[in-house]
């Protein structure tokens, strides 16, 4: 059985990803958990942040799909649900890049004038 969605639902559960990812501390785990699946601990002596808000923070990442985890012993793995999602991630970063890059072009111009 195939279910589709409306155009409002699929708004309103981007929006709901995006303010998951507008994070920076969750956009620093998601860069971290590129190279595998890494625990709570792991990430936070990564962030030097304290494991409670390290947790908070995969949480609310998890509750939207973006991250998953499986059990490996007493540990628990936290890795990227959705590989396309780091592609996501590369591409808001190009953007930001070519952002950047025009404003510091249009200052030197201002410069030179």
């Amino acid at each position: 059985m195939i279910v589709t969605m409306g155009n409002q639902t699929i708004f309103e559960i981007q929006a709901e990803l995006c303010r998951a990812m507008g994070n920076p501390l969750r956009m620093e785990i998601l860069n971290l958990l590129r190279g595998g699946p890494l625990s709570v601990n792991e990430i936070a002596l990564s962030t030097c942040q304290h494991q409670a808000t390290i947790s908070r923070n995969l949480a609310t990442l998890r509750n939207v799909g973006i991250v998953a985890t499986r059990r490996e012993g007493v540990n628990i793995l936290y890795h990227i649900a959705n590989p396309k999602l780091t592609r996501v991630c590369d591409m808001m970063r190009e953007v930001l890049s070519e952002q950047i890059g025009e404003h510091f072009k249009l200052i030197l111009d201002k410069v030179n004038e």
